[in-house]
């Protein structure tokens, strides 16, 4: 569910379950991998296959009829879920801290303004990629990202794909490739960062989600919506971040 709803970050969940040390550790050495890792990987795949499986045609269907509303839910999702972030920010009158939520802020403002032409190979290596970083670290919705970038429904119908086995064999290549080489890559690094660099990480983290949101919100404000909708979406914002913060309280007390 958190690899399609907005807001809901899976790696802000593993943290809260005690099991993304585990997961990034795995990731990291991958040349290590025991069976009792591989059962653990397995298990993790097989319960994410199934929620996208269940929510992803569902999600489609709200976005072709009511976009609008449905990306107001996901504004609300995405803002209920930044108070994670928040706790984890200190010092926050270092410039250095100020610094790297700038530069993060206005990477992510750049990258959603690429013009990158779906169907492309690239892109689905761009999109592999992207999903294995939004993956591993902790506060930033891929959904989010692939939502402000224009490749959201792009992605549902990739992983659908997948998971239904009618993805083209070319796509799926270069989708895997993206994913698995920027997996290796970028795990080493973010064990490290995350724990020698917890605070200055998150400020990144922040920057990166508040982009998001901001380039959401500009592409929102050009859409057609009639005055029932524009009711309905307010209400669904509202649901959106309590049912986040709800999800979050209720993975961390438990």
């Amino acid at each position: 569910m958190a690899k399609i709803i907005p807001g809901v970050s899976g790696a802000v969940l593993s943290i809260s379950l005690g099991i993304y040390e585990k997961m990034l550790n795995i990731l990291a050495h991958p040349l290590k991998l025991k069976f009792k890792d591989l059962k653990f990987l397995t298990t993790l795949l097989i319960g994410a296959g199934g929620g996208i499986l269940i929510f992803c045609t569902a999600i489609q269907w709200c976005l072709d009829k009511w976009r609008f509303a449905t990306t107001m839910l996901f504004i609300g999702f995405i803002v209920g879920g930044m108070n994670e972030i928040t706790n984890e920010l200190k010092d926050k009158n270092k410039l250095k801290n100020i610094v790297i939520l700038i530069v993060s802020f206005s990477l992510i403002i750049y990258l959603t303004n690429l013009k990158t032409v779906s169907g492309e190979s690239n892109h689905y290596f761009i999109m592999g990629s992207i999903e294995s970083l939004t993956t591993i670290i902790p506060g930033i919705s891929g959904t989010a990202i692939f939502m402000a970038l224009g490749w959201y429904e792009s992605v549902l119908n990739t992983i659908h794909g997948i998971l239904t086995f009618t993805l083209p064999i070319n796509t799926g290549i270069y989708y895997f490739s993206g994913f698995i080489i920027s997996t290796i890559l970028i795990a080493k690094v973010l064990s490290y960062l995350f724990n020698n660099y917890k605070v200055e990480s998150y400020y990144s983290v922040m920057g990166f989600m508040s982009g998001s949101l901001l380039t959401m919100i500009l592409d929102l404000i050009k859409l057609n919506f009639s005055t029932y909708e524009f009711v309905i979406a307010i209400f669904l914002f509202i649901l959106g971040v309590i049912s986040t913060i709800k999800i979050n309280t209720f993975f961390i007390k438990n």
